[in-house]
């Protein structure tokens, strides 16, 4: 192939599970694959390694790129964003640009890598598997978290609690339930405020854990026993107030206690003008809510943001169930990836 596209969908976090560890494994993520906003990446050959990116990650770009010329046997390549997710705002841009970028150069150049061997050669999954299962094969997503041995520094184990961006070499976990999202409205809204990233988030990582088993406990009840039904029944009602729950337990409850007071409004403001399951994704400052037709709210929020002269927006969206698509220079959709791959262990 001599020209490769790949769009990417973004996701919404809505929590870890066990940041606890007594049993032996933390993190587990919960999230859902989102179809806008996405990256837009073309991949093709070039004399010399070219970079064409927005200002705020090109860095990240040229890395990621970087990365995988070290680890992999591919020669210059031309790199494209034509379109992009906003970066530290809790739509895991950071995931899906490397695994974009990842797959559009394993696809130009023929490599065989699966979707989890492409995050492990690009340093992502170390905390959540969320991102990479949204960009491989979409839907509702719940993994199963690391291998965890506080005591003993281990290749394949996590011993400490920290997030993905300080966790290298660590390997994605394994998926353990994915489920097609039923058709609602999905209203994303981001205020114009600060995110809590870098130093800042490992610190409270390092400080706050781990969390009361008890919080582990319930989140997990609730989790199996009433979102995960709610999504096979299409019951719109019993998976809000599942999202609504998780809201105030564990480290979810932790990220929204961090936030800015406007994201705490907005969540209000979404709970009492008819939104369903008002969550804050990942560290924010992005916040979902679900509903058979949100364009209404949609307004609302709208005049919200602009009265409280703190700026931000929202948007639509709904839910992405097939995860990336990979077009060729011929305009024409393939995948690469076989769904028996993403199963395949990484060597």
């Amino acid at each position: 192939m001599s020209k490769i596209t790949v769009i990417t969908p973004s996701r919404i976090h809505f929590a870890l599970i066990d940041l606890n560890g007594s049993l032996g494994r933390v993190d587990g993520g919960i999230g859902l694959s989102i179809a806008q906003p996405g990256f837009r990446i073309n991949a093709q050959y070039a004399d010399e390694t070219e970079i064409v990116a927005p200002m705020e990650i090109a860095s990240r770009t040229e890395n990621i790129l970087r990365l995988l010329q070290e680890k992999c046997d591919i020669g210059s390549v031309r790199i494209e964003i034509e379109e992009s997710i906003p970066s530290h705002v809790g739509l895991g841009s950071g995931t899906q640009l490397s695994l974009g970028i990842a797959q559009a150069v394993c696809s130009l150049c023929d490599l065989d890598l699966t979707h989890q061997e492409m995050a492990f050669l690009v340093e992502r999954g170390g905390t959540s598997g969320i991102g990479i299962s949204a960009f491989s094969q979409g839907g509702f997503i719940v993994d199963g978290g690391h291998e965890f041995s506080k005591d003993n520094i281990c290749e394949d184990k996590k011993s400490s609690f920290l997030p993905s961006s300080a966790s290298k070499g660590i390997k994605p976990p394994p998926i353990i339930a994915r489920y097609d999202f039923p058709d609602w409205d999905i209203l994303i809204t981001i205020p114009n405020c600060k995110h809590i990233s870098g130093e800042e988030e490992v610190k409270l990582f390092q400080t706050l854990c781990p969390l009361p088993l008890d919080d582990v406990r319930s989140i997990s009840h609730v989790v199996l026993l009433k979102l995960l039904p709610a999504i096979v029944q299409h019951d719109l009602i019993s998976f809000g107030e599942a999202v609504d729950i998780i809201q105030n337990l564990g480290w979810k409850k932790t990220e929204i206690e961090k936030q800015d007071e406007i994201v705490k409004q907005t969540m209000a403001f979404l709970r009492d003008n008819g939104g369903y399951g008002i969550g804050l994704s990942s560290w924010g400052p992005a916040i979902f809510c679900f509903g058979e037709d949100l364009t209404a709210l949609q307004a609302k929020m709208s005049d919200f943001l602009a009265e409280n002269n703190r700026g931000g927006y929202c948007f639509l969206t709904h839910a992405n169930n097939f995860g990336a698509k990979i077009i060729n220079e011929n305009g024409i959709h393939v995948r690469s990836i076989k769904t028996a791959d993403l199963q395949r262990s990484f060597h």
